[in-house]
């Protein structure tokens, strides 16, 4: 890649007679020959000198630009002006766009693709649970207590201290205990959340600090609520949320924490391609300090991707919709926007929490308990579809997805089908509801890298079956229905796999196995993708869901120019490399927001 001055293009030639081959599909994109320049450069020079003229404050030249566009052309240059796309097509048609003062990009054959959009993030709660010391990558026992240890060294004193990233596989049914934390941290209070965000694990002092004891009630029973040995006694481990009111009481980061760590985070985003996310559950620590936060950046100008954001359902007696509505009007920026919101329909898996079809293997007839009734979920999707806004649904369980189908066609049946509305994860659909997302114009949101036989993969199949594990994330059969699919990280969270990079997800969901690990069995590879239908996923569909595929999602004239140049083609790359790359220079409207260095 390389930033050239104008006046070098201004007087220069096509250096390849490739250069004028517009809008040709890649398969059938030929070879670069000699014989027959004269006359194509012949043929060029005619046909940019009938093109009307365009003046462009950014012009790339010498590029394999996949558009993404609804026939998935390809070009090699692309003008810019007032940060959107004024023209898409060879080399020499971008060329006519130069004027004195253009900034001139020569890929010099690089990949370029749309800006690439996190459909399902929790980027502030993210940045800050990113403290150095990876929990995550803790994946065996020795492992887990070297972590320990290591926050422990990094603890010094008495107070409080927080972590996070357990992974689930390391212990059994009821989680970790206080007895563990408490053999490294002695009677510190310690706080560590589980790798996927639905567990945390307490210490004793933990637990004592904030008078949890046997006589402590569940918040929901089944669903929210603390695992108990057999006297009923809190054993240290907490389940979807039973412990919200506590932890704000013994940790408290600032807003200033969140906004410290939120910056040290960008530019790593940045690096990854990601132009854009969707945040499903804002807090820093609270929704309104969160807004406040980015609404101030974006002012400051230090904001350099789009965020679209959410409202949380809190309780029946809550009104989202309404709060949703309140901030669009609020915050409805060029790049924070106000978009969804956030349900939940059931939990997790390997904490018993999703909501399945079939019973769980270890615990006889119980399947799970779902978080919304049938009711709750209607009168949601009602006011939402009234207010002009979409719902975000967290489902897991083959029964949870099901039931926010029902009520999405419960809705239809209505006549409310203005909105797009998404279910996230839907890990466990069944095959019987796949052609309904289509039907019901549902968008099938999921965190793809996690579809790979890790760790998660045999100790979540000892609760739901290994068949049912090696069935999940149907894409391919969710794509040949004509369902409309994007792809988000949920960063942090995650079944193993912790990451925030697209590039990870585009690697997994044409390989089906953890990057780079080609010595691994593939997890139901007939449902593998190809490069194109992931960075589809993570470049129309994602604007798709989020109600902006007119804006972004695919480089044509009139949309933002928002696209990533990469290190390189992840079309012709072996696959098992693709999650190593990264961006040489990632743009929003057309202004550089990162650049290798």
């Amino acid at each position: 890649m390389q930033l050239v001055r104008t006046n070098q293009y201004l007087s220069g030639q096509p250096s390849c007679t490739r250069c004028g081959l517009a809008w040709q599909r890649r398969a059938a994109l030929p070879r670069c020959r000699q014989k027959g320049a004269d006359m194509l450069k012949t043929i060029l020079a005619a046909s940019v000198l009938a093109m009307p003229a365009l003046a462009a404050d950014t012009v790339i030249l010498n590029a394999r630009i996949h558009t993404m566009d609804a026939k998935d052309r390809i070009a090699e240059g692309l003008c810019i002006e007032n940060g959107r796309i004024t023209r898409v097509g060879s080399t020499a048609q971008a060329r006519a766009c130069i004027t004195p003062g253009t900034r001139v990009i020569d890929a010099q054959g690089r990949l370029v693709l749309p800006g690439l959009i996190d459909s399902h993030m929790h980027a502030l709660s993210g940045s800050l649970a990113d403290t150095g010391i990876d929990f995550a990558a803790a994946d065996t026992p020795e492992k887990l207590a070297a972590a320990l240890q290591a926050l422990k060294a990094a603890s010094p004193g008495t107070g409080p201290i927080q972590a996070r990233g357990w992974q689930n596989h390391l212990f059994g049914p009821k989680g970790p205990t206080a007895a563990e934390l408490d053999a490294a941290f002695g009677d510190r209070i310690v706080l560590i959340e589980s790798v996927d965000g639905h567990s945390t694990w307490y210490s004793t002092a933990a637990l004592k600090a904030g008078g949890i004891t046997a006589a402590t009630q569940d918040p929901v029973p089944g669903s929210s609520f603390w695992e108990r040995d057999a006297a009923g006694n809190p054993t240290g481990t907490a389940r979807e949320g039973a412990d919200a009111d506590m932890a704000r009481r013994l940790f408290a980061p600032t807003t200033a924490a969140y906004a410290a760590a939120f910056r040290r985070w960008l530019p790593r985003a940045l690096e990854s391609g990601l132009t854009g996310l969707f945040d499903a559950g804002m807090g820093a620590p609270d929704e309104a300090s969160a807004y406040q936060l980015l609404a101030g950046m974006e002012a400051a100008g230090e904001l350099p991707l789009r965020y679209f954001s959410s409202t949380a359902n809190r309780s029946e007696a809550d009104d989202p919709v309404a709060r949703l509505l309140q901030l669009k009007a609020r915050h409805g920026g060029r790049l924070l926007r106000p978009t969804a919101v956030k349900l939940f329909a059931d939990g997790v898996p390997e904490g018993h929490t999703a909501y399945l079809l079939a019973a769980y293997k270890d615990k006889a007839s119980f399947k799970g308990v779902p978080m919304m009734t049938d009711a709750h979920l209607d009168a949601r999707i009602t006011a939402a579809e009234k207010a002009g806004v979409p719902v975000h649904v967290h489902a897991i369980g083959g029964a949870a997805v099901r039931q926010v189908l029902d009520a999405v066609a419960r809705a239809r049946f209505a006549g409310l089908t203005g909105q797009r509305h998404a279910i996230a994860h839907m890990d466990l659909v069944d095959a019987a509801d796949v052609p309904r997302f289509a039907k019901l114009n549902v968008v099938a949101q999921t965190s793809i890298q996690w579809a790979t036989r890790d760790p998660s993969y045999d100790n979540i199949g000892r609760f739901v079956g290994t068949d049912v594990m090696e069935a999940a994330y149907p894409f391919k059969s969710l794509l040949a229905s004509g369902a409309v699919q994007s792809f988000g990280t949920d960063w942090p969270a995650a079944a193993y796999l912790s990451t925030w990079k697209p590039l990870t997800q585009i690697e997994v969901a044409v390989t089906r196995r953890l990057p780079g690990r080609r010595d691994l069995p593939a997890r139901n590879p007939q449902q593998a993708l190809t490069v194109a239908q992931a960075v589809r996923a993570l470049t129309f569909g994602s604007a798709y869901q989020l109600g902006v595929e007119r804006e972004l999602g695919s480089l044509e004239v009139g949309k933002r120019a928002d696209l990533v140049m990469l290190d390189r083609d992840i079309f012709t790359v072996d696959p098992f490399t693709i999650a190593a790359g990264r961006s040489l220079l990632t743009m929003v409207d057309g202004r550089v927001v990162w650049q290798a260095p």
